[in-house]
């Protein structure tokens, strides 16, 4: 009795010595592997900043697409001044405000879309219409609505990004088990509840990929209507040096509204991360 013991703790032992190593060498090679991808984003980098170095000037003329080292030294000028910090502030209350109000009602109309079958059939097929006008050519529209100040911005900003919440939110409630809720009506459950263990879980990887996806075209509503009617702004800045044939700062602009998509992008994922903490250990 006493040795089949043993020998069962030393499986047990010799288990967990085997099991060990393997995590350990997971993780490892998992972090190798985060390495060696980073090494090949620095040098893709470095090799795409180089070529455009050795064309500038001797292969295409420098006023045409500068240089990294002009468009850097312009970037680190522009960020010295109080004007490029007003146009920054300009830009980033018109995306902000824009991308928060395209979100809610995004959010909004594609959770009763998917919820009302009455709804979705009669607005549906309006809905789709409407997505199918060029943006762009509602600019002009909402210039007359509302003026040059930031709101005609905010209204081409928040019309793109509601498209885009709307459809992750309405295919995510459509996707949702209608065998699953009944389930849990039958248990017993209320609204509330089924709404709070079987939609919102359901829901919550739409809504993210949404949000993501939305920092980007927020951003473009906010420059197209730049470009159209403004007096300050990133999008005005890069439209001015355009016409002045300012090829560093317009890279320099570009550069700038790529960091607030970028810092945007990074404040959506962090919150991703904390709200869907149980994604990244099923991973694991």
């Amino acid at each position: 009795m006493s040795t089949r013991m043993e020998s069962r703790s030393t499986a047990v032992a010799v288990d967990g010595e085997i099991v060990a190593p393997k995590t350990s060498s997971r993780s490892s090679r998992d972090r190798s592997w985060r390495i060696k991808v980073s090494i090949g984003q620095v040098v893709a980098i470095l090799l795409i900043l180089g070529i455009w170095q050795a064309l500038s000037g001797a292969v295409i003329p420098a006023y045409l697409i500068s240089s990294p080292t002009a468009v850097i030294s312009d970037t680190v000028t522009l960020l010295k001044t109080h004007t490029m910090w007003s146009d920054i502030s300009i830009t980033t209350q018109e995306l902000v405000i824009g991308y928060a109000i395209g979100v809610v009602f995004g959010i909004v109309v594609g959770i009763l879309m998917g919820s009302i079958k009455f709804l979705s059939g009669v607005f549906e097929p309006i809905i789709a219409g409407i997505n199918g006008i060029p943006k762009i050519a509602l600019a002009p529209l909402f210039l007359l609505w509302f003026g040059l100040g930031i709101w005609s911005k905010v209204a081409q900003a928040s019309m793109i990004v509601f498209f885009v919440m709307y459809y992750n939110v309405y295919m995510g409630m459509l996707s949702i088990s209608p065998m699953l809720v009944k389930l849990f009506q039958v248990m017993g459950a209320n609204r509330r509840y089924v709404a709070r263990k079987v939609i919102l879980p359901s829901l919550s990887i739409p809504i993210f990929a949404g949000l993501k996806a939305c920092v980007p075209f927020a951003m473009i509503g906010v420059i197209v209507g730049e470009f159209i009617a403004a007096d300050r702004g990133v999008g005005y800045f890069v439209l001015q040096a355009t016409q002045q044939f300012d090829s560093a700062g317009l890279f320099s602009g570009i550069i700038i509204m790529v960091a607030m998509v970028l810092i945007g992008m990074g404040i959506v994922t962090f919150c991703q991360n904390r709200v869907l903490f149980w994604q990244r250990l099923s991973h694991k």
